[in-house]
């Protein structure tokens, strides 16, 4: 049981993001599970719910499509499969811009739970302040790593 209270041992355990962000799985995991969670919650919100569980199922909706999103456009910045695969998009970023892309996406994710553990707390203003400055900072960190992927094709599109 001490080895795992050493944080000099569990930092050695633990995998490497730039491992974890060039395993080609991503690219299936990412794009499915996305899919599902933005049209679970896109369902969920369009569902007919009664008063009482209107505001349950608003939140649910929302909170599927907050992580979403971020799991679609990680599916996005995964490496590009081989050409034959059903997955494979064309897409191909640096690793720079996959951090980056990987980096927004946690971001985006912690917006709800922000509100969900700040709300109660009694101060709305600077929850809901600290929620869109939080998710404003992970959508241009996604749309930059993507940007500068798309830039590059353009300058260069022999390589892309």
């Amino acid at each position: 049981m001490d080895r795992f209270m050493d944080v000099g041992h569990v930092a050695e355990t633990l995998p490497d993001l730039s491992e974890a962000l060039d395993d080609p799985r991503l690219r299936q995991f990412g794009l499915v599970g996305g899919v599902v969670l933005v049209a679970l919650g896109a369902l969920l919100s369009l569902a007919p719910a009664s008063e009482q569980w209107l505001f349950w199922s608003y939140a649910v909706a929302a909170t599927l499509v907050f992580i979403g999103v971020p799991l679609l456009c990680l599916g996005l910045a995964a490496p590009d499969p081989e050409p034959g695969s059903l997955f494979h998009l064309g897409i191909e970023l640096t690793q720079t811009q996959r951090r980056a892309v990987a980096l927004g996406s946690l971001c985006i994710t912690v917006t709800p739970i922000v509100i969900a553990v700040g709300t109660p707390l009694g101060l709305p203003t600077l929850v809901l302040a600290i929620a869109a400055v939080t998710a404003i900072l992970g959508s241009v960190l996604i749309l930059t790593g993507f940007v500068a992927w798309m830039s590059a094709a353009i300058a260069e599109p022999s390589r892309h």
